[in-house]
C-alpha cells in the first residue's frame, strides 16, 4: 500500500512540474503530417503581387493581420498564428484586432495563440479550434514544451512547420530588412482595419511609422537578434531533412536560400 501511495503522489508531482505544458498540441503531427510542403504568408506588401490560389492545397499558416487579404476565403489557411500581445497593444485593441479576425478569417482555419492570451480568445473566438502554445523554451521545437520566444510571428510559424515535419517549408511575404532602410508597409492599409488601425483608433503611436532615417541602433539590434532566431531554426530544418526557402521574388531576406516561384506572380506584377 506504501509503494502504490508514493507511486500516486510521484504521478501527481509529475504531472504539475511537467515540461509538457501543451500536451494537446500533439494533434499537430498527426493533423498535418501528410502535406509535402507548408507555404508560410507573411504581411509584406508583396503579397498583394501573388495569385495565392494557385497554392491554397498545400499546408497554409498564416499569420498576424493576413487575414485581411481579399482572398482569404479562397486561400482557406489551415492555420492563423498570433504572437503573445505585448507593449503598446492594450487589451481594448487586442479584443477590436481580433473581433475583426474573427468575422473574416475563414471558420474552418484553427487557431494557434499563446497562452497569456487565452482569455480574451476564448470570448472572441467561440465555436473555433483554438491551440495554445507558450513561449520561453528552446530549440528543438516541441511545441507541446516551451517553444523559442520569437521577435517576430513568423518564427512560430516556422516553429509550426519544423514541428510538423513537413518536408519542404516555403516562405512568402517575409520582408525582414536587416539594413533598415525600407518603410515599414504591408500588403493591407493602416488606415483600415487592422493592428495598425485599431492602435492609431485608440491614439497609440506606433514606433516603427514614427522612425526616420537614420534609424535608431535598436532597430539593427532587434534585427540582429531576430537573424540569429532564423539562423538557429536553418539549423534545425537541415538537422532534420527538411528544407526551407524564400519563395518571395520580390522579398531580399537572405537567411534561407532563393527558390522564387515567379509560377504565382500575378502577369502583370512580372
Amino acid at each position: 500500500m506504501k509503494v502504490l501511495i508514493k507511486k500516486i503522489k510521484n504521478n501527481i508531482k509529475s504531472y504539475f512540474t511537467s515540461s509538457y505544458v501543451n500536451k494537446e498540441n500533439l494533434i499537430f503531427k498527426t493533423k498535418f503530417k501528410n502535406y509535402k510542403q507548408a507555404i508560410i504568408l507573411g504581411s509584406g506588401p508583396s503579397i498583394s503581387k501573388f495569385d495565392l490560389k494557385k497554392i491554397k492545397d498545400n499546408f497554409i499558416i498564416t499569420m498576424g493581420n493576413f487575414y485581411e487579404h481579399p482572398e482569404i476565403k479562397e486561400i482557406n489557411p489551415n492555420i492563423h498564428v498570433f504572437a503573445a500581445s505585448h507593449s503598446p497593444i492594450t487589451q481594448t485593441v487586442l479584443r477590436s484586432w481580433w473581433e475583426r479576425c474573427n468575422e473574416t478569417l475563414p471558420k474552418e482555419t484553427w487557431l494557434l495563440i499563446e497562452k497569456r492570451d487565452r482569455d480574451i480568445a476564448v470570448e472572441v473566438f467561440k465555436g473555433r479550434k483554438i491551440c495554445f502554445y507558450s513561449y520561453g523554451g528552446n530549440l528543438p521545437v516541441d511545441f507541446t514544451k516551451k517553444i523559442l520566444s520569437p521577435w517576430s510571428v513568423t518564427v512560430v510559424g516556422l516553429q509550426l512547420a519544423i514541428y510538423c515535419r513537413i518536408p519542404k517549408i516555403v516562405l512568402l511575404g517575409i520582408h525582414h530588412d536587416w539594413q533598415c532602410i525600407h518603410p515599414y508597409t504591408h500588403f493591407y492599409d493602416h488606415n483600415k482595419p487592422s493592428l495598425e488601425y485599431y492602435l492609431k483608433s485608440e491614439g497609440i503611436k506606433i514606433s516603427y511609422e514614427e522612425q526616420k532615417l537614420p534609424f535608431p541602433k535598436e532597430r539593427l539590434y532587434k534585427e540582429y537578434e531576430l537573424y540569429q532566431q532564423y539562423e538557429s531554426l536553418k539549423v534545425e530544418a537541415k538537422s532534420l531533412g527538411l528544407e526551407v526557402y524564400n519563395g518571395d521574388p520580390f522579398s531580399y531576406f537572405d537567411v534561407f536560400p532563393f527558390e522564387k516561384r515567379f509560377d504565382i506572380v500575378i502577369e502583370n506584377n512580372q
